[in-house]
C-alpha cells in the first residue's frame, strides 16, 4: 500500500495529553459538515494490548462513542500503537 510508512509512523508516535480528545473532535466536524466520513475505526497496532485486540474488527463508531486511546490499562499508555481511522460511506459501499 502506498501509504504504509505513514501508518507505521502514526503507530510509532507518542500520544500527547489529549489524543483522543482532539482527534476525534477533528472527526466529529467533518461528519457535521455533511462529509463522506461516517464515523471512525481504531486501528489496532502491530503491538496491541488484550484490550485492543478485544475490540470488535472492523467496528465503526460514532467519534463520541469511540473508546479512548490509549485504552484504559494498555501497558504502552502514550506509546500506544493503535490509532484512530476515518471510515469513509465510499469505502465501506465498495465505490470508488
Amino acid at each position: 500500500m502506498a501509504l504504509e510508512w505513514l501508518k507505521r509512523f502514526q503507530a510509532s508516535q507518542e500520544k500527547p495529553p489529549g489524543y483522543a480528545e482532539k482527534t476525534l473532535a477533528a472527526y466529529a466536524l467533518g461528519m457535521k459538515a455533511g462529509g463522506a466520513i461516517e464515523g471512525v475505526t481504531v486501528e489496532v497496532g502491530p503491538e496491541a494490548c488484550a484490550a485492543a485486540l478485544a475490540l470488535p474488527p472492523g467496528a465503526v463508531y460514532r467519534p463520541e462513542e469511540a473508546p479512548r486511546l490509549p485504552l484504559p490499562g494498555c501497558p504502552r499508555a502514550g506509546r500506544c500503537s493503535c490509532v484512530y481511522r476515518p471510515a469513509m460511506r465510499y469505502a465501506r459501499r465498495g465505490e470508488p
